[in-house]
């Protein structure tokens, strides 16, 4: 039956030929594992358990995540095509769901990097440096998102309260307090983007032709 599918694969449904490969090996190897189980298992008499036995093992074998659902993606496809031409009676891994692949944690950048980043880097006073700086700052400062960031508008600034209007998801607003290091830096760089570009919007960050950056 294995060698049926992986035709139908490549002639009727044009996968590639690692497509084909990486499926083939999967089915291989889930073969082999359920003829070393006790009892007279083959393609028509697996079940739910057997399949998840497999899993199980893929993964004690070291595999991650998402090789098992690689693996578990080519018994879907095989067992759909199966029951479709009545080679089996029933598919075992209809209702199976694979292990979730792990997020990975987020990065942040130590105070060390960043001030190593902020002051010994050669800043020029030309617009792009300054407007650098300045975003490298406030995302550092405030913790926005880019989309965040890209939305600020000059009236978002209070530069009295010292305080920022942040528009997030689902058009929520928040405040953010800042300090005098993103004071003096925000001040610097809207004097530099009035100098050196022409606005043509009410943007905070702009493109030197004066549109917001995206």
């Amino acid at each position: 039956m294995i060698d049926q599918f992986l035709d139908y694969l490549r002639y009727e449904r044009n996968r590639s030929e690692l497509t084909v490969k990486r499926y083939q090996d999967s089915l291989n190897d889930f073969q082999k594992h359920f003829e070393k189980l006790e009892g007279e298992l083959d393609w028509t008499t697996v079940d739910a358990d057997v399949i998840r036995g497999w899993m199980e093992s893929l993964m004690d074998r070291g595999n991650t995540a998402s090789s098992v659902n690689t693996g578990l993606s080519a018994l879907r496809s095989f067992f759909r095509y199966a029951l479709a031409r009545k080679l089996v009676s029933r598919d075992p891994a209809h209702m199976i769901t694979g292990p979730k692949k792990k997020k990975s944690l987020p990065q942040f950048v130590k105070e060390e990097e960043m001030n190593n980043l902020l002051d010994k880097t050669e800043w020029s006073e030309e617009y792009l440096d300054v407007r650098a700086r300045t975003i490298i700052i406030i995302l550092y400062e405030a913790g926005l998102r880019r989309s965040e960031l890209i939305g600020l508008n000059d009236g978002d600034i209070d530069f009295s309260a010292m305080q920022l209007k942040v528009t997030g998801k689902r058009n929520k607003q928040r405040i953010i307090p800042f300090g005098k290091e993103l004071e003096e830096q925000l001040r610097q760089y809207i004097n530099c983007r009035n100098e050196q570009t022409t606005r043509n919007s009410e943007a905070l960050f702009v493109n030197k032709k004066g549109n917001r950056i995206a």
